[in-house]
């Protein structure tokens, strides 16, 4: 039990300087001034240099053994705890020092350089960092090692034994009836347009009253504005969500809704956990899941909007007033693809992923240049969605995502996905009046279940074993098909 105190103290003290090194980014991508961008890459450095000192040394090491030798008479939570720490030494231990204070460097000076290539629509400009970006990645993976596939090794950082072959069999089974479904369904719902511009301050003022009404806890979180939006966790009351606006855009409402659905993840995970590892989502699949719960399960539900809608009617008169609201749902689920992911329909979304999955693997392979994407993912677009790319902000630069070194990352989103969708059945047979649970805004009620099925176990369960304990059956396609097959046809008439 001493040694058990001891790892837990350590464990401790390696999450206050990752939620350290996790406010110096929400700072930069937030509030710090362009001209610190240089200074605040050496700061990365350094700080993740010493951390990573801490996470490989031999006391670690030597504390992780004997609490293992002595783990017959342990918790699920300490067990769990062991595990987690386990992976993160032995992963770390695989990385040399230099490379992990090089790798955060240039992904803070990336950042940046992302940043002004997007506004200058100019891929030029973040060309040669994401160059070495990806070299440092190809690094990375065989330092990390893999099973059969570079890729694999970096996939394995967000999804726990995630392959590119299991990305591809996915793929493989969705590719076919989503191209399926978006030629039956493209066009027969008419996109909303605005001619008035939304003000920011009402969609700020709008945006903070949904994720009030799905249960965000202010005084233990707050919202911000990034070009990108993001989640983040600072600590175990302080859960912090950016979002975006556009003039004529709903971007505010689904971004606030899809980051809604991450932060309710963080704020709902049990009080023990805090301070520890397990104090954390357990996958970014599983992650992503609650996400799109939130941003379209429900956040495009007609039970969701036949509570809204008047609130938006009357929050936004000049653009909402003389909708009617069976335009307005048929225009919030319209299926129409085009450029940009977030933007995306949940038809179309996937083959949004399905081209970064693509070049992803090409550029770690070593099949595909950094130089020759732009013309990459014009072709790619044309082929898969029918859309001609017109710049670079709309095409290679629309996502901070390889800005970060996060290579590996896309495929979680559609994991989230056909997850949703088989939670969605779940909680269906847990509230079989989930449309009137809906259409009262009683929101709460479907938190809580998540908080009890899902949240509340942090890290302790793996997410395969997770999502079988809350759903009954392992991550499959079918669920998902048959979600987006009988929403779409309903819509469709």
């Amino acid at each position: 039990m001493e040694t058990l105190t001891q790892l837990k103290k350590y464990s401790a003290e390696l999450v206050d300087l990752h939620h350290t090194l996790a406010l110096m980014q929400w700072d930069q991508e937030v509030r710090m001034p362009r001209r610190g961008a240089e200074e605040r890459a050496w700061q990365f450095a350094t700080l993740s240099a010493l951390v990573h000192r801490r996470e490989v040394s031999p006391e670690l090491g030597a504390l992780l053994a004997k609490a293992e030798a002595q783990k017959d008479g342990l918790s699920v939570e300490e067990r769990a705890l062991l595990r987690v720490m386990r992976r993160s030494y032995d992963q770390n231990s695989k990385l040399p020092e230099e490379f992990v204070s090089e790798f955060s460097r240039l992904t803070s000076q990336a950042q940046m350089a992302w940043l002004e290539a997007r506004e200058q629509s100019d891929f030029a400009i973040f060309q040669p960092l994401l160059e070495r970006l990806v070299a440092l990645s190809r690094q990375q993976a065989e330092y990390l090692g893999y099973p059969a596939h570079p890729y694999d090794a970096l996939l394995d950082l967000y999804e726990e034994g995630l392959t590119t072959a299991k990305v591809a069999e996915m793929f493989a089974e969705l590719q076919a009836p989503l191209v399926e479904l978006v030629k039956r369904f493209a066009g027969r719902l008419t996109p909303l347009a605005f001619a008035e511009p939304f003000s920011q301050p009402g969609q700020e003022q709008f945006a903070e009253h949904l994720l009030q009404a799905m249960g965000f806890d202010f005084s233990r979180g707050c919202l911000a504005r990034s070009p990108h939006p993001f989640t983040t966790t600072l600590g175990h009351h302080d859960r912090r969500i950016t979002n975006r606006y556009a003039p004529r855009s709903l971007d505010f409402i689904f971004g606030a809704l899809h980051e809604g659905g991450h932060a309710l993840y963080e704020q709902g995970i049990d009080a023990r956990l805090a301070h520890s590892p397990l104090d954390d989502g357990v996958s970014l699949g599983i992650h992503e899941s609650q996400s799109r719960f939130w941003e379209n399960v429900v956040g495009r539900s007609r039970p969701f909007w036949q509570r809204f809608f008047p609130e938006l009617q009357q929050a936004f008169p000049a653009q909402f007033a003389s909708l009617g609201f069976e335009d307005f749902i048929r225009g919030i689920n319209a299926v129409t693809p085009g450029l940009i992911r977030v933007d995306a329909d949940e038809l179309t979304y996937n083959l949004h992923v399905l081209i970064r999955f693509e070049i992803e693997k090409g550029l770690i392979e070593g099949s595909l240049e950094v130089g020759a994407l732009p013309g990459i993912w014009r072709e790619k677009y044309r082929q898969y969605l029918g859309v001609e790319v017109e710049s670079d902000a709309d095409g290679v630069l629309q996502d901070i995502h390889w800005s970060h070194g996060s290579f590996g990352y896309f495929p979680t989103y559609t994991i989230g996905n056909l997850a949703a969708a088989q939670i969605w059945e779940a909680y269906k047979r847990y509230d079989p009046g989930f449309e009137r649970t809906i259409a009262e805004g009683d929101l709460a009620k479907i938190r809580e279940w998540q908080g009890r099925e899902i949240h509340g176990h942090g890290s302790i369960y793996l997410p395969e074993e997770l999502l079988v304990r809350v759903t009954g059956a392992p991550l499959a396609a079918r669920p998902f098909l048959a979600y987006l097959e009988e929403k779409f046809s309903t819509l469709a008439g």
